[in-house]
């Protein structure tokens, strides 16, 4: 089947369900959400089954609350017979994970549209399927945001995760201390109150997160009197982590961060507050820990006092936090390992980071609770950033902080994926989280033992499929209007597609570092992060900005068994050549391409020789990257020369 995430029992049947115009009738438990629900889900298959096209749904649930939270019951039964489709769940929120299943059912041949005669058994596996989005480093418009929640829904995901400020902007509208927003890219409480009612009719929670101590000089710009550290004047242009933070001596920052957690807990109903406490660094390498620990008591003790459960990133373990506290674990496996047996319980995220640019199956053969995901240090696709994926590891696995082991260990709540936006506009958004989003909630909700890779991705670019056709979202859209916006024309496009499905940004922090600052990081060495080559005014307007983050044309490149189609792979491979060569000219986005274009022209010369039974290998440097670049051909097409 398609669906994805695949659900726990599938009963197939026989026969099929025929979608028939006005089709669409709806019986048993009535509630003004299932209502709404009922209406969107009309709206979206309109597309697949035509307007109006629909069968008798009958739905049995109780009613219930305003809000969903973390131990709701999303289980559901949807059966489907000749006759009509029957949805029995617990509560509300079951029924709408069982639209979303039925979404991704319907059928079109040239019978018509219609769904398969099957009984589903479903339910999550985790009961927290996050997505974090990074509305600091590039605002996202509230716009985007409430179209997230269609595709969120969709895919089951039930928590969006806001990360309201950072050193480049502040974005929550406080209305005890408006100085700290930015003056125009800002949400008002009344906007983030309507994003949480949304959220709420598609069963999805809304966590928001103000980052303290550290990742505060947009605070400090406004309000130097609560820092300490390196002296801020502006909220922060460049990206990475700045020497400053809250000073927990200082009684009015302590209390001016309380504040702002209680205005969050008057906009936001749901029981998790987030205050961040990741990479809080002062001048010179200062010791830390012991500042954080400082900061974070009063803050906890304030959202305990509003009755919410604290999160926070994994630096902010220490022996004083108390153990109610969640703990999302970023810095790889060893900080889940770490939060869960000092006691805390924990959201994982560390596998799921989608600014780094991985392939879908990396992500999706790391589970969130259980050991090590792959091999990433000795994945050929990761070669050309080898050096800082094993710096990483030892950095991350070297943390000897001692935390005093609870008796009863923490449990894992489940998984979020993480959006940060230094190299993402608002335009760039849905490229780069629903290329492999959909994968991830599949971790997220299926059962452990759903690993088949292939079958992922048959189901994940059905899932690319129905975001269009549902009018989610465009992914291949969002391509086309930004190489159209660079001077191409649709001609033009079509000529240079073989090079575009060809090639990938560059992995890891390879974009954001820059090659010096890269290797800095890689070799243990201090950091000059003025040669970073991107920062918040950089517009991100060329053509590596447009990729998807990973080539699906080129993973089934090593699956291709037709001669006839590597042939002519072979001639497109080599007519792009002269597309780049005659466009470069006069359109100066395209003159970047040249590297690339030109070791793809020479890997097509060796993919003819190797059809025509000669010998070949792919050289070194086929996998080396080239401005922001990288041939995502070379490993599939190294691959097939070598077996």
């Amino acid at each position: 089947m398609e669906a994805m995430p695949l659900p726990r029992r599938v009963h197939p049947g026989a026969g099929r369900l025929t979608l028939v115009e006005g089709g669409w009738t709806w019986a048993g438990t009535n509630t003004p959400r299932l209502a709404r629900a009922a209406r969107r889900l009309r709206e979206q298959l309109a597309g697949v089954a035509g307007t109006g096209r629909g069968c008798p749904v009958t739905v049995s649930c109780e009613v219930s609350g305003e809000f969903p939270a973390l131990d709701d019951d999303e289980g559901y039964r949807l059966a489907i017979d000749g006759h009509e489709a029957r949805i029995e769940a617990a509560q509300e929120w079951g029924v709408l994970r069982a639209f979303a299943t039925l979404a991704q059912l319907v059928q079109a041949d040239a019978d018509g549209p219609h769904l398969p005669v099957l009984t589903i058994d479903d339910a999550p596996r985790f009961p927290w399927r996050g997505l974090m989005i990074d509305t600091a480093r590039h605002f996202v418009r509230i716009e985007t945001l409430l179209r997230t929640l269609d595709a969120m829904a969709l895919f089951k995901l039930n928590v969006l995760h806001l990360h309201l400020s950072d050193d480049q902007a502040f974005r929550f509208a406080s209305w005890a201390f408006p100085e700290l927003a930015d003056a125009e890219q800002r949400y008002s409480a009344e906007e983030l109150r309507e994003l949480v009612h949304q959220a709420a009719d598609r069963g999805i929670r809304v966590v928001p997160e103000l980052d303290v101590p550290g990742h505060v000089a947009s605070w400090l710009a406004v309000h130097p009197e609560w820092g300490l550290g390196k002296a801020v004047t502006r909220p922060a242009t460049r990206f990475g982590p700045h020497a400053c933070c809250l000073d927990p001596a200082n009684p009015s920052a302590v209390q001016a961060a309380q504040a702002l957690f209680g205005e969050l807990a008057k906009v936001f109903p749901d029981r998790f507050v987030h205050f961040g406490g990741d990479e809080v660094q002062l001048p010179g390498g200062a010791e830390t820990d012991g500042l954080q620990a400082a900061f974070n008591a009063p803050v906890v003790a304030r959202l305990h006092a509003l009755g919410r459960t604290p999160v926070g990133w994994d630096e902010a373990i220490h022996p004083r936090l108390p153990r109610d506290v969640v703990i999302q674990a970023w810095r790889g496996t060893a900080a889940r390992t770490r939060a869960l047996a000092a006691g805390f319980d924990t959201v994982h995220s560390a596998d799921y980071y989608l600014d780094l640019s991985y392939p879908a199956d990396l992500h999706y053969l790391s589970d969130p609770e259980h050991g090590p995901g792959p091999d990433l240090v000795s994945d050929p696709r990761l070669a050309h950033v080898r050096p800082g994926l094993e710096m990483m590891h030892r950095v991350w696995t070297s943390d000897t902080a001692t935390i005093p082991i609870e008796a009863g260990s923490g449990q894992v709540l489940g998984g979020e994926a993480c959006m940060w936006t230094e190299l993402v506009t608002d335009d760039l958004f849905p490229l780069r989280v629903w290329s492999r989003m959909p994968a991830i909630a599949e971790r997220f909700w299926s059962d452990a033992a759903v690993r088949d890779v292939e079958d992922m991705y048959r189901r994940l670019t059905a899932a690319h499929a129905l975001l269009a056709t549902t009018g989610v979202t465009d992914l291949d859209a969002v391509t086309a209007r930004g190489l159209k916006r660079l001077g191409l024309k649709t001609t033009d496009i079509a000529e240079l597609t073989p090079l575009l499905a060809a090639v990938e940004p560059v992995k890891w922090y390879a974009r954001l570092l820059g090659p010096t600052a890269m290797a800095q990081r890689t070799a243990g060495e201090a950091e000059d992060a003025a040669t970073r080559p991107y920062n918040t005014t950089t517009e991100l307007n060329r053509v590596v900005d447009l990729l998807p983050p990973e080539s699906l044309a080129a993973r089934g490149l090593a699956r291709e068994t037709d001669v006839r189609k590597l042939r002519e792979t072979v001639a497109a491979w080599r007519r792009q050549r002269q597309c780049v060569q005659r466009l470069a000219a006069t359109v100066p986005a395209i003159a970047e391409l040249d590297g690339v274009s030109v070791v793809l022209h020479e890997l097509a010369d060796l993919l003819a020789r190797f059809l025509d039974g000669e010998p070949v290998t792919v050289p070194d440097e086929a996998f080396e990257p080239r401005d922001e670049y990288v041939l995502a051909v070379a490993a599939p097409l190294a691959a097939r020369f070598a077996a």
